[in-house]
């Protein structure tokens, strides 16, 4: 079996390549496309987008022959988009509810409904900046409100609407941790304020800018009550943590796709395949483990990432 589905990615890749070459063959010298055999896959610098970095960039080393360079890690939401955009880089993992509330034109509205948030996302990149957002996968990554379990049982905080009665009534001498980014975010702790009605008493709030990765730690030792957290990490049952019920669905879905220049997919065809091939194998208990075995076990992403399409037989 995993002998048959890599080899269907190797063919598969090997026609597009050679469906490419004879597409491009007579403009690659005027336009630079296909010039060069090479891509770049980035990531953003948290643990589960540098593991679906590898995983990209391990299957199209494993089922094409193109030279496949590593840029993970590169930088945030905004950084990594536009050097895509510009076709500095080639591609790298995007998820469709930031996609759809922070990148050029925002959207404030919600779509529940994950595959048609992922439609209108691929839709728009594709009309306004020629980009090819690729299979998703059916994992949902989305923020969360954790809370040390007993304060939560000291306030009978058990949702965000609780959570944002409790503040509102006058309750803010207790210490929330977040990252900087979520507290900038238009879909982040501003727009959870202004959603749920403690717009108003958030500046009375004991807030503290702390590395993401750090927030599940600072509450689960006693350091906050609550912290902004993301719904895979697997340290929310490391720690014993709630999670604030998003009762009103506030957050959007997180679905990850692969993100990839349209000249450039248009020139090295070969990398569709692989590509698709993983997002549909990932669901939340799988990328849960992925997760711990790098953040909580400090195995080294790339094998991860390595053995676990191994594992699938997509390389």
């Amino acid at each position: 079996m995993t002998r048959t589905r890599r080899a269907l990615l190797k063919r598969s890749g090997a026609a597009g390549a050679a469906a490419g070459m004879a597409a491009t063959a007579g403009c690659t010298s005027v336009l630079g496309i296909g010039a060069t055999n090479s891509v770049k896959v980035s990531s953003m610098r948290f643990t589960e987008d540098i593991v679906l970095g590898y995983m990209a960039l391990e299957s199209l080393r494993a089922n094409t022959d193109l030279t496949v360079l590593d840029e993970t890690g590169l930088g945030g939401v905004t950084m990594n988009f536009r050097a895509v955009k510009n076709g500095e880089v080639t591609l790298y993992w995007l998820y469709t509810g930031g996609a759809w509330a922070t990148i050029p034109p925002k959207h404030d509205r919600v779509i529940p409904d994950a595959e048609e948030l992922y439609r209108a996302v691929k839709r728009e990149f594709e009309r306004v900046y020629d980009l090819e957002y690729l299979n998703r996968a059916p994992f949902n990554n989305t923020y969360v409100l954790v809370a040390d379990p007993g304060w939560v049982e000291e306030t009978g905080v058990e949702t965000m609407s609780d959570f944002a009665s409790h503040v509102s009534e006058g309750n803010t001498d207790f210490t929330v941790v977040m990252g900087p980014e979520f507290q900038q975010r238009a879909d982040g702790w501003p727009g959870l304020a202004k959603h749920y009605g403690f717009e108003g008493m958030r500046g009375d709030l004991n807030v503290r800018n702390v590395g993401s990765s750090l927030t599940y730690q600072i509450v689960g030792q006693g350091g906050a009550e609550v912290g902004m957290g993301f719904s895979t990490n697997p340290k929310i049952r490391k720690y014993g943590l709630k999670t604030l019920e998003d009762d009103e669905r506030f957050f959007p879905i997180y679905n990850p796709a692969p993100l990839v220049g349209g000249a450039a997919l248009d020139a090295k065809p070969a990398m569709r395949e692989p590509l698709n091939a993983i997002g549909p194998s990932l669901d939340t208990e799988t990328i849960m483990r992925l997760n711990g075995l790098v953040s909580l076990q400090g195995r080294d992403p790339q094998t991860v990432a390595r053995e676990y399409l191994r594992s699938e037989g997509l390389i």
